[in-house]
């Protein structure tokens, strides 16, 4: 039987459940997802993606949640966190706020071929990445937001242990299993959910789902919304994205919309969007924009050289179509 286990559980009990034919570290149930920040907690048990528009096309995404610009005082102390701007205004997310590490392995040794989901807490033909620490929520209001992004190391030299038989960091670092960390780390985004609630599909055709993943022997889901490059002055990459809000005193059937400037699987494409807000018009209204433009603009596009208002960085996960 599985079981659920909060933080304080998981740094106290040994065990929660029997397990049979165990090879390596103990399997000890499946994370407590109420512990989650909200941004990471599903909305009456369920995942559901949200749309945007990409030069006509909608895009469909998972919303994990915004992080606000950062506010200080006349003193220049912050009042408030989030992430920082530049002298324009326009905030950047720099790689160093990327504190949660993830663990991958080269490769692993198969131990039972087919996963019966009905007897099996967890599938014996792949090893599942390592995470060393949980998104909690934070308290004070100049404590940095918990991130859905990871920094990724990859462990070599433990191919020979079976499948899911590492389960635990700590026994990882102490030389339970071999190997070692390869130099050099890279930034993905891989945001923590909520393993027991439904993931409703991106599309209707869409085969794109979460994975699994470890914390002390917890088994968690997380989804993978792809590596995260960093630029040349320690920022990762963004993606200019718009929100657009109907007017004041508009029908409730109009409803907000975002215009994305690239769709995922493009070279523009960035989990992190760099959002700006923008208000529409009675006359145009939100739902009449097909997307974002600079220059030459169609009548239905939003030139981005107009929207000048940023609201902060919002962390989403697509698929390409």
């Amino acid at each position: 039987m599985k079981c659920a286990l909060g933080l304080a559980a998981a740094l106290s009990v040994v065990a929660c459940g029997e397990s049979t034919d165990e090879v390596g570290d103990k399997y000890q149930g499946v994370i407590d997802a109420s512990n989650l920040d909200a941004k990471f907690r599903p909305t009456s048990g369920n995942y559901r993606p949200a749309t945007a528009r990409v030069k006509g096309t909608n895009v469909p995404f998972y919303n994990l949640g915004q992080v606000p610009t950062e506010r200080k005082d006349d003193k220049g102390n912050i009042t408030n966190s989030g992430v920082p701007v530049d002298e324009a205004g326009r905030p950047f997310l720099p790689a160093s706020r990327v504190v949660a590490n993830t663990y991958d392995f080269e490769g692993c040794k198969t131990g039972k071929p087919v996963f019966d989901f009905r007897n099996d807490s967890y599938p014996e033909t792949e090893q599942w990445p390592l995470f060393s620490a949980l998104p909690l929520p934070v308290t004070g209001n100049t404590t940095p937001h918990v991130l859905p992004l990871m920094k990724v190391t990859r462990w070599a030299g433990t191919g020979g242990q079976q499948c899911n038989a590492i389960k635990d960091l700590a026994s990882l670092n102490k030389g339970a299993f071999g190997g070692a960390a390869e130099e050099g780390t890279t930034i993905a985004m891989r945001a923590i959910i909520d393993v027991s609630a439904n993931l409703n599909p991106l599309r209707a055709d869409s085969a794109f789902t979460s994975k699994g993943g470890w914390y002390r022997g917890l088994q968690l889901a997380y989804l993978d919304g792809g590596p995260v490059p960093v630029d040349a002055t320690g920022n990762v990459k963004v993606m200019d994205g718009v929100l657009v809000s109907p007017p004041t005193g508009a029908p409730a059937t109009e409803t907000p919309v975002y215009l994305f400037a690239a769709t995922p699987g493009d070279e523009a494409w960035s989990p992190v969007v760099r959002l700006r807000t923008f208000t529409a018009t009675a006359a145009k209204p939100a739902s009449s924009y097909t997307g974002l433009c600079v220059d030459a603009c169609a009548s239905t596009e939003l030139d981005l050289a107009t929207v000048n208002r940023y609201a902060g960085v919002l962390f989403v996960v697509g698929s390409p179509l």
